[in-house]
């Protein structure tokens, strides 16, 4: 996302997504879809676990979609700051979350979605390349303890880690991690609708009548 009206785009339609979304998982929570077999029952409980894991990834893409948007648009050397830090907070918190999945997805995918390995491979080969050249480990994980999710009480070290982020190449990090973020999206998108597919031809699932 290279410019104001692209990344307002992006932030319309993944709004969409995520309200689309969200209906599904709170008719789901709410009782509005059930399976006549308890093993239809068990899929659409692990749909439930992907639609929450999409909602989570979908909301740090917009968050990130906006921070890029304010550096856009910002005026002044702290709004850059502040746009900055919240750009770097969500690619923390993100691909720790994704990390936390890494071997539930990496089991589900050999054991029933082989279709989606292919594409599951090239998503952590891009992250890996991505945490490597945007510093993942040293500059963006140290920033989040010291002046991002946390304050340090000293506010020399807080404001010199916030100073570390204040380059310009820390947009082309909240882009590059947002690009990946869509990738992300998109994958657990297609995993879920594999899944649905599957329990769907193989199960009758119905709407709950009230």
């Amino acid at each position: 996302m290279n410019n104001r009206e692209e990344i307002l785009f992006h932030i319309k339609h993944y709004q969409s997504q995520l309200n689309e979304a969200y209906s599904l998982l709170d008719l789901i929570e709410k009782g509005g879809l059930k399976g006549n077999t308890q093993t239809a029952e068990n899929s659409i409980a692990e749909i439930k676990k992907h639609l929450k894991i999409v909602c989570f990834f979908t909301s740090c893409f917009l968050d990130i979609a906006s921070s890029l948007r304010g550096l856009i648009d910002c005026e002044t050397n702290w709004e850059r700051k502040f746009y900055l830090k919240s750009g770097f907070v969500v690619i923390y918190e993100s691909i720790k979350t994704f990390g936390k999945h890494q071997k539930k997805i990496r089991y589900l995918i050999n054991s029933d979605f082989p279709e989606l390995e292919s594409e599951y491979l090239t998503i952590n080969k891009n992250l890996r390349k991505l945490k490597k050249e945007h510093k993942y480990e040293n500059l963006i994980s140290t920033f989040r303890n010291k002046a991002g999710a946390h304050y340090d009480e000293d506010f020399i070290i807080y404001f010199e880690n916030l100073k570390n982020i204040d380059k310009p190449i820390s947009v082309k990090t909240i882009s590059d991690f947002s690009n990946f973020l869509m990738k992300l999206i998109i994958f657990w998108s297609d995993l879920i609708d594999v899944f649905k597919a599957k329990t769907e031809k193989e199960m009758n699932i119905t709407p709950r009548k009230n």
